[in-house]
């Protein structure tokens, strides 16, 4: 779509700091084309003066089609502008879902996901960074790192008017706009589904800004347990020679036990790619040796003590919250996090108990049910018409069950009797199908299988796993047919994929990797779509039941909010209803099945409880 204004912005803020992701505004610099009189106006606005203009090209990009506003890594331009002066936020919001604001950063990520460079290039430092991008795109444009002096000092002039502050200050900040749209025309204005990407970045950086507290006491016992272990475990280990005096590990002697433990079982010794013995938590457990056994429970003590310490007790002050970074794009179309992993915590008994909600607030969360397996079913039915996967999601029937009754061979209504009688056969055997429903249809081999289901506290055989493999394309014949789709799609080697609905493509992917993208990424996009709306009606929907609320945790199938006790009930249910709504748009022939938990800390098993008059009620641990 043609725009008479594409408009470049960048902010300049203080400085980041803990507790402080969207930090005082200084300036906003601009850059924009003028498309129907093809002139370029490049400038810089005090913050004393910029919200004037930001709203104007911000109404003219939420109210009409006549003006692009892009940047780079725009989601912390737009977090700035929206703490600076929160009249705004509608305005973002509108513009954003009307996709008439864009991120060079997220475009070029996509086009490298296309391209299939995207893996290399975000292991190389900078790549990503505006500077990387005029390296690439405009060679001659005379941007260095040299030129960046004042990116860390504008803090220092928010108070001083413009016409005081330094020539090279105002020089970086009209260059880094300019530059912005320079690269945004280079790109080619339009990268398929990178609006849509970037409105989930958005979402995704406010998730963050906000944060989610700890519980000071709960943290206090959680380390102080974390520390017993390592010093008792640190004591045996050097009593067992595994660890020397000064407490760093010997590994040529951890080596020797690992290659005395394969020999007595007459196993070979597994390497690494370089031929090393290898030292992973699976070799060591599996050696069966009790003193490799406490090296790895060390190990993980360790681990708990040196990433998640720091952030559980920075987060124990409600003015520094736990503030995680969401990353919008991996290959498949999903998320990550890091700073601490949220969306994949360690498994520690009691850490996630350690996250609580502000005082008056509540968690509200809503996860999808098996979303997977339903954008599966609806990729397979785009693909071929139907599928059994489909038709068992409409009749309500659970897979995971409906496949444990075939394993048995008995009838499903026989399975789902004996499940209320709690029958231990029918548990293990669920759990079984389970693991098979959710790793097989990314294409696995019986041996890749079978260390993807230990995950699931499953120990099979090579044999065991190929005739689970066997079951399960009896139970979903359609499974056979995606995958002769998928080896017809990339060919031999490597190949391109297109998403659904997104029509996002994913360059250089092999087997595997296209087997999970399909559906995959057709999830996290419908996902990040509900993100987006339920962000906006915290934000800007006073009418909402979610208004109010914030969103603290995005979990790749589901979102927890802070929400206030006296509304979380109301909140939860309008959570559920939008992730459905927006959900069913990816998947329009699959019904679509959320569940919902109000609690007063971060519960993994917290499941639906409501009182009489149909309000949900605070699940606690001792409800479970």
């Amino acid at each position: 779509m043609a725009h008479s204004l594409i408009v470049a912005i960048d902010t300049e803020t203080s400085l980041i700091k803990p507790g402080v992701l969207a930090p005082p505004l200084a300036c906003v610099s601009f850059a924009y084309f003028d498309t129907l009189r093809k002139d370029y106006a490049n400038g810089i606005l005090h913050h004393t003066t910029a919200i004037r203009d930001v709203r104007t090209w911000l109404e003219g990009a939420a109210n009409f089609n006549d003006v692009m506003i892009v940047g780079h890594n725009i989601a912390y331009d737009l977090a700035v502008l929206g703490s600076h002066d929160p009249s705004l936020l509608p305005l973002i919001f509108a513009a954003l879902e009307r996709g008439n604001i864009d991120d060079t950063l997220i475009r070029e990520q996509l086009i490298n996901i296309e391209d299939g460079t995207f893996w290399q290039r975000r292991t190389k430092r900078g790549a990503y960074s505006l500077l990387g991008l005029v390296e690439k795109y405009l060679p001659d444009f005379g941007m260095s790192k040299g030129e960046d002096t004042y990116r860390l000092k504008y803090g220092a002039l928010i108070s001083e008017p413009l016409r005081e502050w330094p020539e090279e200050a105002i020089d970086y900040a009209r260059k880094d706009a300019l530059a912005t749209l320079l690269v945004f025309r280079k790109q080619g204005e339009n990268v398929t589904n990178s609006r849509e990407q970037t409105r989930a970045a958005f979402a995704l950086h406010l998730m963050s800004c906000w944060g989610v507290v700890t519980d000071p006491g709960k943290v206090s016992e959680f380390v102080e347990g974390i520390e017993d272990v390592m010093s008792a475990h640190r004591e045996k280990l050097t009593l067992s020679g595994l660890m020397r005096a000064d407490g760093t590990k010997d590994t040529a002697r951890i080596k020797e036990r690992v290659k005395s433990s394969a020999k007595a079982a007459r196993r070979e010794v597994k390497l690494t790619g370089k031929g090393n013995v290898s030292m992973d938590e699976e070799t060591l457990s599996g050696t069966g040796d009790p003193d490799l056994a406490l090296l790895v429970e060390f190990t993980k003590a360790q681990k708990l003590d040196s990433v998640w310490k720091r952030f559980l007790q920075q987060g124990a002050n409600p003015s520094t919250p736990v503030q995680a970074r969401f990353h919008c794009l991996v290959e498949t179309g999903r998320t990550s996090c890091s700073g601490p992993n949220l969306q994949n915590p360690h498994r520690a008994a009691g850490l996630r108990e350690c996250f609580v909600p502000r005082r008056g607030y509540l968690f509200a969360a809503c996860d999808y049910s098996t979303l997977e397996l339903c954008t599966l079913a609806q990729v397979t039915t785009w693909l071929f018409g139907g599928s059994v996967m489909a038709d068992k999601l409409r009749e309500g029937v659970d897979l995971h069950l409906h496949f444990a009754a075939q394993i048995l061979g008995i009838s499903y209504e026989e399975a789902l009797k004996r499940q209320k009688e709690k029958d231990p056969e029918i548990k293990q055997t669920r759990q079984t199908a389970k693991a098979a429903n959710f790793g097989y249809p990314g294409g696995m081999g019986a041996n890749s299988f079978r260390s993807f289901a230990k995950g699931y506290g499953l120990n099979l055989s090579e044999k065991q796993a190929g005739k689970l493999k066997e079951d399960w394309f009896l139970a979903w014949p359609e499974m056979r047919d995606y995958f002769r789709f998928i080896h017809t799609t990339i060919g031999d080697e490597i190949g391109t994929i297109e998403q659904f609905v997104s029509k996002r493509k994913r360059g250089g992917v092999r087997f595997t990797q296209a087997c999970n993208s399909m559906f995959q990424g057709l999830a996290a996009d419908g996902a990040k779509e509900a993100l987006f709306e339920v962000s906006r009606r915290c934000y800007t929907e006073p009418e909402s039941a979610l208004y109010g609320s914030r969103p603290v945790m995005f979990i790749h199938d589901e979102i927890v909010l802070e929400s206030p006790q006296d509304l979380a009930s109301k909140a939860a249910d309008e959570l559920a209803l939008v992730m459905r709504e927006r959900m069913s748009r990816f998947t329009p022939d699959i019904p679509i099945k959320t569940t919902v938990a109000i609690m007063d800390r971060w519960y993994k098993e917290a499941d639906e409880t409501r009182n009489e008059r149909g309000e949900l009620q605070i699940w606690r641990a001792e409800n479970g």
